[in-house]
């Protein structure tokens, strides 16, 4: 995928999130059942260090912290809370320990700098509901990337691919909209296999990118985060009405 389509999705992202912040984050209060099933798997492993730095790209409306935060509440965990939406930003509750930065991750990663300059290891980071809004391998990867470099040896990376198009309701709803952005001219036949535009909840109108990780873009995301220095630990299918609309990987920063 050439630079000029990834700025243009990105920009209909951008623009989805500030005219329906209101709608999304309301939608977007509960914790998601894979994420039970991950604060499990620290607990076993002993847990998060006192004094923990947690680590969220793409934290939304802040309902992972909310989540988090009552889950490690022994370990008083600071979160370092990244996103680029005001909108949602303005949704979010003031929580204590949340340190929120606001940067435009995909455009730092596209001009190659450093999005977070400065931040400390994290002992656990964490993407949730994002990875599938990144257009093209090279902007995933360099996401992908920098979790890595985030991650404190010994520490925890965890995100979820979103595997829309195995929902037939949601497929149906994919072509609808990849239909729309044919006749709106939206890059089309620019598109990497598996890339879509969906609507919002029942209207199809409102576009937004998505793509669908299938086996092989999972492997090749999970290759990546090894090649960054992290072991997977497990993989797993949660969320959505059929139990498996996310797939969650799962790493630890160095050997197991």
């Amino acid at each position: 995928m050439d630079i000029e389509t990834e700025r243009t999705l990105i920009e209909l992202n951008n623009r989805f999130y500030r005219e329906h912040a209101d709608t999304f984050s309301a939608t977007r209060q509960a914790p998601w059942p894979g994420w039970e099933r991950l604060t499990h798997l620290v607990e076993e492993r002993g847990g998060l260090p006192g004094g923990p730095a947690v680590l969220d790209l793409a934290c939304g409306n802040l309902r992972f912290e909310r989540f988090a935060g009552a889950r490690f509440e022994q370990a008083a965990p600071t979160f370092y809370a990244v996103d680029d939406s005001a909108e949602l930003a303005e949704l979010a509750p003031s929580l204590p320990g949340v340190l929120c930065r606001r940067v435009d991750l995909l455009a730092e990663l596209q001009a190659g700098r450093d999005p977070l300059p400065g931040l400390p290891p994290c002992d656990l980071t964490v993407c949730f509901g994002f990875l599938h809004h990144v257009p093209g391998t090279r902007l995933r990867e360099r996401l992908l990337d920098l979790m890595a470099r985030a991650t404190a040896p010994g520490g925890i990376l965890a995100l979820s691919l979103w595997r829309f198009m195995d929902d037939p309701r949601l497929a149906t709803k994919a072509a609808a909209a990849d239909a729309l952005a044919e006749a709106a001219g939206l890059p089309c036949a620019e598109l990497d296999a598996g890339d879509h535009y969906l609507g919002w909840q029942d209207d199809p109108r409102p576009l937004r990118f998505c793509h669908h990780f299938d086996e092989a873009d999972i492997d090749a995301c999970a290759a990546r985060l090894e090649r960054g220095g992290a072991t997977e630990i497990t993989r797993y299918d949660a969320d959505g009405r059929n139990g498996a609309l996310n797939r969650y990987l799962v790493f630890r920063k160095g050997r197991v």
